[in-house]
C-alpha cells in the first residue's frame, strides 16, 4: 500500500514537472509558510504550507514544516505521519530528525529520541539544536553525566543558546557542582527570562549551596511568578527560615506548603510548628528535586 501511495506521488510530480514556474511559485509559497511558522502565524503557516505542499508534492521541507506544526497542536500522530513522508523524500534532511526527536521527547520516547538526535548530529555536527535534543532526551532518560557533555557541547556551538545553557547548569547542579550551575543558570535567565522553571532551579541551587538568605529571596520570586511551583516553593523557604532559626516563619511557609498537598510539610506542622520543640524530630529528608525540563 505504501509502494502503491509513493507511486501516485510520483505520478503527480511529473505533471508538475510540465509546468514552468511551478516548483518556483512552490519554494515561494513554502518560505512565506515557514516566515509565518517562526512569526507564531500559526494559521497563515498551516494554509501557505497546505498549498506549497499541493504546489509540490516532492518538498520535504515542507511535510516537515507541517509535522512541526502538528506537533505544536499536540498532534502526535499526524505530526509522525508527516516526518515519515519528509523522510522519504530526503533522508539526509537534518533538522528533520531535530524535529522528529523533539517529539520523541514529549512522548517519554528516549531512547527513540536519542537514536533521531545522534542522526541529526551525523548529518549535521554544527547544528547546536541536535545536541541539546540529544542532551534532553539523556538527562530525562537519566544519562546526567552524558547530557552534560551534550549540553555544553550545545552552547560551545552557540553561546547565545539559552535552553542549553540552562540545561548545562541543571545537570551540574544534580552532579554537586551547584556553583557552575548557578552561574550557568543565572547566564541562561539574563538571555531568556521566560525559561520555565529557571528561578525555581536556580533557588533549589542556591538552598543546596546553603545560601539560605539569598535563596528566600529567589524561592519568593518563584512564588510571585509561578503557581505551579507554590507548594515546593514555600517548603524549601520553610526550611530556608528553619536553617536560618526563625521557626515563625518557617512554620507559616510549612503550613502554607501543607495547605497545598505537601505531606512533608504537614509532618513538619504536626511535630514542630505545634509543639515548643526548636528541632524537627527525624525531619523529613527530601529526595534531591530534579529539575523538569520543559521541552
Amino acid at each position: 500500500m505504501r509502494t502503491v501511495f509513493l507511486c501516485l506521488l510520483l505520478i503527480g510530480v511529473g505533471d508538475l514537472c510540465a509546468q514552468p514556474g511551478a516548483i518556483g511559485a512552490a519554494q515561494s509559497t513554502f518560505e512565506s509558510a515557514l516566515a509565518a511558522a517562526k512569526s507564531g502565524q500559526l494559521d497563515s503557516a498551516w494554509a501557505k504550507v497546505e498549498q506549497a505542499i499541493t504546489m509540490d508534492p516532492r518538498n520535504a521541507k515542507a511535510f516537515k514544516l507541517r509535522g512541526d506544526l502538528h506537533q505544536r497542536k499536540g498532534e502526535s500522530d499526524a505530526a509522525l505521519a508527516d516526518y515519515k513522508l519528509s523522510e522519504g523524500l530526503d533522508p539526509n534532511y537534518a533538522r528533520l530528525f531535530i524535529s522528529r526527536s523533539a517529539l520523541r521527547v514529549s512522548q517519554g520516547l528516549h531512547k527513540t529520541a536519542v537514536k533521531d538526535a545522534t542522526r541529526a548530529i551525523e548529518l549535521d555536527p554544527t547544528d547546536a539544536d541536535g545536541y541539546y535534543n540529544r542532551a534532553c532526551a539523556l538527562y530525562l532518560g537519566g544519562n546526567t553525566e552524558a547530557a552534560k557533555k551534550d549540553a555544553t557541547k550545545a552552547v560551545k556551538l552557540k553561546p547565545d543558546h539559552a535552553d542549553a545553557l540552562y540545561l548545562c547548569g541543571v545537570t551540574k547542579g544534580e552532579l554537586y557542582e551547584e556553583e557552575a550551575g548557578m552561574a550557568d543558570i543565572a547566564s541562561a535567565l539574563l538571555l531568556k527570562p521566560g525559561i520555565p522553571g529557571g528561578k525555581m532551579s536556580m533557588a533549589i541551587l542556591l538552598y543546596e549551596g546553603k545560601r539560605y538568605e539569598e535563596a528566600v529571596d529567589k524561592f519568593t520570586e518563584v512564588m510571585d511568578s509561578d503557581t505551579s511551583e507554590l507548594a515546593a516553593a514555600h517548603y524549601y523557604r520553610g526550611d530556608c527560615w528553619y536553617n536560618l532559626e526563625n521557626k515563625e516563619k518557617a512554620c507559616a511557609d510549612f503550613i502554607e506548603s501543607m495547605r497545598l498537598g505537601d505531606k512533608d510539610a504537614q509532618f513538619i506542622k504536626k511535630n514542630y510548628c505545634d509543639t515548643d520543640l526548636n528541632k524537627i524530630p527525624k525531619k523529613p529528608v527530601k529526595k534531591k528535586r530534579r529539575t523538569m525540563i520543559e521541552f
